[in-house]
């Protein structure tokens, strides 16, 4: 049966021979876990290339300081018709970031 990929089941670095191909079930890891970030993410090592990476890379949510909820939040009220500055004062978050959130 055939499952979507996992975050560690592949190497991002676009150098490594690992890169973008999926790990068989049940074969080695070659993608090991390696620590945690302060916030709390989980963050990944290669032992092809050696690269590190963290559980959200190349999401949305990559290199960004205010939890995965409030983004998520903002966004679906901006979708909904609710205007940045309302958003921006509701969850206490500036307007420019929130328009960066909307830009990406």
């Amino acid at each position: 049966m055939r499952r979507l990929a996992q975050v560690g089941d592949f190497c991002p670095n676009s150098s490594c021979s690992n890169h973008d191909q999926c790990a068989e079930e049940g074969s080695l890891g070659i993608i090991i876990k390696h620590g945690k970030t302060r916030s709390g993410r989980q963050r990944f090592r290669c032992k092809v290339c050696g690269s590190s990476f963290t559980e959200t890379k190349g999401t949305l949510f990559y290199r960004k300081r205010s939890p995965e909820e409030t983004i998520l939040d903002a966004l679906s009220q901006i979708a909904e018709g609710s205007r940045i500055s309302s958003v921006s004062r509701t969850k206490g978050v500036k307007t420019d970031t929130i328009l960066s959130w909307v830009r990406e």
